[in-house]
């Protein structure tokens, strides 16, 4: 008898020793590398499973505040210090699936984690489909629904309330001279602030062109769409020094929309703000 408990004590130690800490009852360990995901993330109830992010996550603000988190550089990824977390699930992002997925094979190989690589969300309807897909990684697929549910209706209280007004045509402020780069078609942004009735200058160009100081000239837009994170004395002096905009409506500040870039850039729970706050710098 003393021998056949022996033997069950010790095979009940080899499998505690096999499980991974979701089998241990620990919940999931959860890695989120683009701060759009780590947002949805949060917003479907698994904030505190995370357990590593990177250093451009900031919201939300527990988030930002959490020194125990592990803060990765996604250009620099340390796959020891990865598996060193013992994830069971990692969150990455079509954008960076070229550099990370060798690693992150050999990663989930090693550690036993699932990886998910959310597509990226060209459009409104397709940051629903991100939703979605996290949603049905972590077996939350009604919590999805619930927050692209409510994601639609601040969308719609927004195209209502300014469907009625004349389309002001905007410039796109992606980045400064010397290279100028804006939003073109096919592009989340331009879908987004179609959606507020703000039409975009450049809206015959595919992607992020670069253009020059004669083209935005050329386009005469109404406004100026910022998305840079300048303050709103920066933003000035940068049209002001663009040679060609001092003449220009957009170099009037009234015309300058400054947006946080983290609610107009990023495809995830908080466009409908940052589509709230263009809408009333544009209209209001």
């Amino acid at each position: 008898m003393d021998r056949m408990k022996g033997i069950l004590m010790f095979a009940a130690v080899l499998l505690m020793a096999a499980c991974s800490p979701s089998e241990e009852g620990g919940g999931p360990r959860i890695v989120s590398l683009m701060p759009s995901n780590t947002e949805i993330i949060s917003e479907l109830g698994f904030e505190d499973e995370l357990v590593g992010v990177t250093t451009e996550d900031d919201y939300p603000e527990s988030v930002a505040d959490d020194e125990e988190l592990l803060r990765m550089d996604t250009f620099e990824l340390d796959e020891e210090q990865l598996i060193g977390l013992e994830p069971t699930h990692i969150v990455a992002h079509e954008s960076s699936d070229g550099m990370h997925r060798e690693m992150l094979d050999r990663v989930a190989e090693t550690t036993g984690a699932e990886v998910l690589t959310v597509e990226e969300a060209r459009d409104i309807d397709e940051i629903y489909e991100s939703i979605r897909q996290i949603g049905a990684f972590f077996s939350a697929e009604e919590d999805a629904e619930d927050v692209i549910s409510g994601i639609a209706r601040e969308l719609g209280d927004l195209k209502g309330q300014y469907s009625d007004e004349d389309t002001r045509s905007a410039f796109i402020h992606i980045s400064d001279q010397p290279e100028i780069y804006t939003a073109g078609s096919g592009t989340f942004i331009d879908d987004a602030l179609a959606w507020i009735d703000v039409g975009n200058a450049f809206d015959d160009m595919e992607g992020y062109p670069a253009v020059s100081a004669e083209d935005i000239v050329e386009r005469d837009p109404d406004i100026l769409v910022s998305v840079m994170g300048l303050s709103d004395e920066a933003l000035s002096q940068s049209v002001s020094d663009t040679p060609g905009l001092q003449d220009m409506a957009v170099s009037d500040p009234e015309n300058q929309c400054n947006i946080n870039p983290d609610l107009l850039t990023r495809p995830g729970p908080r466009i409908a703000e940052g589509l709230g706050q263009t809408a009333e710098c544009v209209y209001e």
